[in-house]
């Protein structure tokens, strides 16, 4: 299987800093939002980044963004071979693969991010360790911590109780690495997330799933899926489950993957795919942007 491109969907991250391009579909997904109590657009245009950064409120406005931009990439000739996503970004990569609609993606991620936002605990991005290191002291501190990404060979993101994840951090700074709380507000890839995910599951049964138009490497699986009630079921215990980010590069460089576009308005993925040591070429939004002007 030879394949040339793959747009890279982030997840709850840094919230947009401007409207995202505009467009009749997107317009429609802003008013969708608006009648359920969210006013994106305002909250983005005014620069309310204290309301934004609320999980109910980041996530809704993050896939928005992330889907104008999917479209205006589209636009400017960009179209993928394969999707993926990270956390909240695999439902953008539904989207893109045809397996979702954007307005009943939308839903869904609106009913998310009230059920994440509703269960307490904090997260640590831990560096300079190796997985098997933060497992290991993961198991030391006990069961309120738990390894929630494993985004690169020596980066790490670590989910719990507050107290787990601060003695977690402090074990791992004794071990040699570094610790850097995440401005998140809750235990997100974690047990505790169990209420959400169940809150959740009813909703996502209800959907209707079609097949993948182009083939999309689940962050859960690290596996090409292309079935759409796997799809489904993956969703389904995507909450709890770990983010295997490094798994989905090594799974494109095995795909054949060239380029990967990074479809959102940060550079997360992109610094990360770029700390792997791969032949992809990894780019933001704006480069491939401005690469097809």
């Amino acid at each position: 299987m030879s394949q040339s491109i793959a747009f890279l969907f982030p997840g709850q991250g840094r919230v947009p800093e401007a409207p995202p391009p505009s467009a009749v579909s997107i317009e429609a997904l802003f008013a969708h939002a608006e009648e359920r109590g969210l006013t994106l657009r305002r909250w983005i245009t005014d620069g309310e980044t204290a309301t934004l950064t609320r999980t109910e409120n980041a996530q809704p406005s993050l896939f928005i963004d992330s889907v104008a931009r999917e479209e205006a990439l589209r636009e400017a000739g960009w179209v993928p071979d394969v999707v993926a996503g990270h956390s909240l970004g695999e439902y953008c990569a539904l989207v893109s693969a045809g397996v979702l609609t954007a307005s009943a993606a939308l839903e869904a991620v609106i009913e998310r991010g009230r059920a994440m936002g509703s269960v307490e605990g904090t997260m640590a991005a831990i560096l300079k360790l190796e997985i098997d290191t933060v497992e290991s002291l993961c198991a030391q501190v006990g069961t309120g911590v738990c390894v929630a990404n494993h985004n690169g060979p020596t980066q790490v993101v670590v989910s719990g109780e507050p107290a787990a994840v601060e003695a977690l951090s402090r074990a791992a700074e004794e071990a040699g690495g570094r610790s850097i709380a995440l401005q998140v507000s809750g235990p997100f890839h974690s047990p505790l997330m169990i209420p959400a995910e169940e809150a959740l599951e009813p909703f996502l049964r209800r959907l209707e799933f079609a097949a993948p138009a182009v083939p999309v490497v689940s962050s859960v699986t690290a596996s090409v899926e292309r079935d759409a009630e796997r799809l489904r079921e993956i969703l389904c215990g995507q909450i709890t489950a770990r983010v295997r980010w490094l798994d989905v590069i090594h799974r494109l460089e095995e795909l054949g993957i060239a380029t990967a576009i990074e479809v959102g308005s940060g550079d997360v993925l992109t610094r990360l795919g770029n700390r792997v040591q791969s032949e992809i070429r990894f780019m933001t939004y704006e480069e491939a942007l401005h690469e097809h002007l």
